[in-house]
């Protein structure tokens, strides 16, 4: 009975040990976790109060889609409340139709002041962005945002020592006549851009009657439609297919893309694209001036990454072009070297003059 009685007791002890490494595994994850959410709410604190500047008396409205998780939209919302504004708060099945969302979601955007949009699609090109804007209001785009974004370091960019850069981009662009991109992969393009101004995203949102994705800097400009012409090798990232696995060619005339080849994303690429009116023009050409950004696969972050490019098919009449188009898909690459009316002026993904 003794010897029953010390083997038991040797058990418990086993079993007691045991469990008090589970429990502290489990405390040790249960730290993590509350330290990730805490990063996360910093990340959206930041968004809210540094990139968007949301004030007590805003009319603010988050819109997200059953496509994007859950964790961004909550995590903004409460970095609103913190801010002093309760947020009215819309989803829906992500589905557009010609670009633009439900009625409900439509006329909540003409009425709000402040529209922050956590969409798989954009919804900037939309009718209601644009009155919403027109009125005063702000709209705040951040297409295909994932939980990366609440910790990513592009929200570490000091946005506003950079915005010297950004206007000096803007005035190159604005300046010039002719452009021609290559990349060391195969890039080779050359179009026009004279007559069209170029835009930008300052990586914040802040002045009434204004539309932007956060924390994306770029500058962006719409190409004369039809003098685009070479082949375009993307290779980075794609909108709705993330990170790229193979690189995407397109060989480009008349401002359109005319064969799409690669792996199963240029096929993807290649099926939204046809039989859209509009879909193959080459909508826009952009550079990123994120020095703080990381690919991601999310193109609210990826295409304002410092050191690479973009451009797009399908819609440009929200700044400047005349295609008019339901959709409009980036295609990132990385290390363009640019030449604007012959001058050098980004050399490999590093502008050379600023």
């Amino acid at each position: 009975m003794a010897q029953i009685l010390l083997i038991s007791l040797s058990n418990w002890h086993k079993h007691k040990s045991e469990m008090a490494d589970m429990i502290a595994r489990c405390e040790v994850l249960v730290q993590k976790r509350r330290d990730e959410n805490m990063v996360k709410q910093e990340g959206a604190r930041r968004i809210v109060q540094d990139c968007i500047g949301i004030k007590p008396d805003d009319q603010v409205l988050l819109i997200t889609d059953t496509g994007r998780p859950p964790v961004v939209e909550q995590a903004l919302y409460e970095a609103c409340i913190e801010a002093g504004v309760i947020p009215k708060r819309l989803s829906f099945d992500g589905v557009l139709k010609d670009g633009q969302p439900p009625e409900t979601i439509s006329t909540a955007m003409k009425q709000a002041n402040v529209v922050i949009c956590i969409t798989t699609s954009t919804l900037g090109y939309s009718t209601a962005a644009k009155i919403c804007t027109q009125q005063g209001g702000r709209v705040i785009v951040m297409t295909e945002a994932t939980e990366e974004l609440l910790t990513n370091k592009a929200l570490e960019a000091d946005f506003v020592n950079l915005q010297g850069r950004v206007q000096s981009v803007m005035k190159a662009f604005d300046q010039a006549k002719k452009v021609r991109v290559t990349t060391l992969k195969g890039t080779d393009l050359s179009f026009r851009i004279d007559g069209r101004t170029s835009h930008c995203c300052k990586g914040t949102c802040l002045d009434p009657g204004t539309m932007a994705a956060v924390p994306d800097m770029e500058v962006y400009i719409a190409p004369i439609e039809n003098t685009m012409a070479g082949t375009l090798i993307a290779d980075v990232m794609g909108t709705g297919m993330g990170l790229l696995t193979q690189p995407i060619h397109l060989e480009i005339q008349d401002g359109k893309a005319y064969r799409i080849t690669g792996g199963t994303q240029a096929d993807h690429l290649r099926k939204k694209v046809e039989n859209v009116p509009g879909g193959t023009v080459v909508a826009e050409f952009a550079i990123g001036l994120n020095p703080c950004a990381t690919p991601t696969g999310s193109i609210v972050i990826d295409e304002g990454i410092y050191g690479t490019g973009h451009f797009a098919l399908g819609s440009n009449t929200g700044f400047g072009g005349n295609n008019v188009c339901p959709q409009h898909l980036d295609l990132v690459y990385e290390k363009p070297t640019i030449y604007l009316d012959e001058s050098l002026f980004m050399k490999d993904g590093v502008l050379t003059e600023l």
